[in-house]
């Protein structure tokens, strides 16, 4: 159970919106008070949703015979799977692409080739407004946006799953559902902790990191071949507990 949550809540919090967003708090006009409130409103929605999941639904979920926990294993395998399929086909399509995608279109004198960007995704555009949002002061709207950052994900869901079906206690699973929370929001931890001691050298550490996840290095070294392989070794799990 418990590799199960770390390896699940690394990709989280390694997500680059989710660093782009303390880069853009960090700058902000009230840092420490906007990194406490989006924290808060991050940790309010990825326990919430957990603790409901854990200990109001578990009995129904527990009572149904398709919940094992080999099945569990491999569906937890086939995710991470997928999710480090998702991350390699990003990495590849990014070797081979410089800048926005664009599409050609013949036109104006002598049918001349006029290359347009292609219109931003609507992820993009999410990320984008959520990113203008956090420049102004509000404590409210650093809150609302670390709620959507906690949404559930597939790597949270699979970390959910584990826990479920680990048939540890009750004490146990809510500290894996803390543990799973706080390694997910270690990078706007550690930036309100350090904060405090150096400003400055604190947000240059966090804008670089922010470049480096974005080129996708980070995702190619390390979290496309974790996920894989730990997928791998759940569905062996699983199928060999069938």
């Amino acid at each position: 159970m418990w590799t199960t949550v770390l390896v699940m809540a690394i990709p989280v919090g390694l997500r680059p919106v989710l660093i782009g967003s303390t880069a853009v708090i960090l700058n902000g006009p009230r840092p420490m008070q906007q990194l406490l409130a989006f924290l808060c409103g991050g940790f309010a929605m990825g326990t919430s949703v957990g603790l409901v999941a854990l200990f109001i639904l578990r009995h129904t979920l527990l009572a149904t015979t398709n919940f094992t926990v080999p099945k569990v294993q491999i569906v937890m395998g086939l995710l991470a799977l997928l999710v480090a399929a998702v991350l390699a086909t990003n990495i590849w399509a990014r070797q081979f692409t410089r800048g926005p995608l664009a599409r050609a279109t013949v036109g104006g004198p002598a049918g001349v080739v006029v290359v347009e960007p292609t219109p931003p995704s609507a992820l993009a555009k999410l990320s984008t407004r959520a990113r203008h949002l956090l420049r102004s002061s509000s404590l409210w709207v650093a809150g609302v946006v670390g709620l959507g950052m906690a949404l559930p994900t597939a790597e949270y869901m699979a970390a959910l799953a584990a826990i479920l079906a680990s048939g540890a206690g009750p004490a146990a699973q809510a500290g894996a559902l803390l543990v799973f929370n706080v390694v997910a929001f270690a990078l706007v931890e550690a930036p309100l902790l350090g904060y405090l001691a150096a400003p400055d050298k604190t947000r240059a550490l966090i804008a670089a990191l922010h470049d480096w996840v974005r080129s996708c290095r980070l995702r190619a070294i390390v979290i496309a071949p974790l996920l894989a392989a730990a997928g791998c070794f759940w569905i062996v799990a699983g199928v060999s507990g069938l």
